[in-house]
């Protein structure tokens, strides 16, 4: 039996809801995450509350293990064994890291894997293809990041624009993706693109500041290295007066000028919703479809522009979803 969900216009089939949790038993979830920032702790949250919402309550009928990697591939797979070994009902991963890890660990056995925060499950290898099931016990929930609407906004806003720049950490198969995705659109709208690669968070803060005076605006994509120094991606570019631009709707409120984005909460509900719950209450990942989720949302913050001394178009104002004065 099916449903479908209306999501940003698209169409998704997904397996029908059609029983709930068995009374009296205790289920239990091995979530991990590769470190510990909003984006992913606002996943996790909406992953949480949407079990919550299907009948799986902590302390209840579900415990709930979650563990960070702490930035560190080695502790994503050893987290991965535990959880195994542990004797979970459900592999939870978040990110490409942790999905990969997961899923090496996980190989032959009979436990579900479950990813979510994947970008391009096929091109990590998580996945053969989109439109069909796995065969194997790994589903999942994945979404692409709007680059080409972000890059739309940010000649809206800064219209005499000529070189966008980004920084992100060239071994995060997401990050690679959405690097080389947002080089095609800008050069095809006549911008020059300006990256830089780092392999820490401890070098992020230079790498934003090596683009001052040579672009006119940062982009950042959902990359956990960049995510995890933040703050000072945001000092860096405030000192040099540099609009701040990304693909994560929770680096706003940090202080980003403008993201477009999933909102990460309501898609860690979806996740747990459209996949998780299913196969929880039986349905077999070998024959389930991983989900696409795409629903974005755009995020301004008004005491940003206000020092970049950028004037936000009415147009953009009226589409925001969010605006944060802070």
């Amino acid at each position: 039996m099916f449903r479908t969900l209306l999501a940003a216009g698209l169409l998704l089939a997904t397996p029908a809801l059609a029983q709930a949790p068995v009374p009296g038993k205790t289920y239990t979830i091995g979530f991990s995450q590769i470190v510990d920032h909003p984006a992913l702790n606002a996943t996790r949250q909406g992953f949480l509350d949407g079990l919550k919402e299907a009948g799986f309550v902590e302390g209840k009928n579900l415990r709930f293990e979650h563990q960070s990697a702490q930035g560190d591939v080695g502790n994503a797979r050893n987290i991965a064994e535990k959880f195994l070994a542990d004797g979970v009902d459900l592999l939870a991963p978040c990110t490409t890291p942790n999905t990969q890890a997961t899923i090496r660990v996980a190989r032959g056995s009979k436990t579900p894997v479950v990813f979510g925060c994947v970008t391009n499950p096929v091109q990590a290898g998580v996945l053969t293809a989109l439109d069909k099931p796995t065969g194997t016990n790994v589903t999942g929930l994945y979404g692409t990041q709007p680059v080409a609407e972000l890059l739309d906004l940010v000649q809206e806003i800064l219209p005499k624009a000529k070189a966008i720049g980004t920084v992100f950490n060239g071994g995060e198969t997401n990050s690679t993706t959405v690097n080389a995705v947002a080089r095609a659109e800008a050069e095809k709208r006549g911008l020059r693109w300006v990256e830089v690669q780092v392999t820490s968070s401890a070098e992020v803060k230079t790498a934003v500041e090596s683009l001052a005076g040579r672009v006119d605006a940062l982009l950042t994509p959902q990359d956990n290295t960049v995510a995890s120094a933040y703050d000072a991606v945001v000092k860096a570019t405030r000192d040099a007066r540099l609009p701040l631009f990304s693909l994560d709707t929770t680096t706003v409120p940090r202080g980003a000028l403008a993201a477009y984005g999933a909102d990460q909460y309501k898609s860690g509900v979806a996740w747990a919703k459209l996949v998780a719950v299913p196969v929880l209450l039986g349905q077999d990942p070998a024959s389930f479809v991983p989900v696409p989720y795409r629903s974005f949302d755009l995020f301004l913050n008004a005491a940003t522009a206000a020092a970049d001394g950028i004037a936000l178009p009415e147009a953009v104002v009226k589409r925001a979803r969010t605006i944060t004065d802070k």
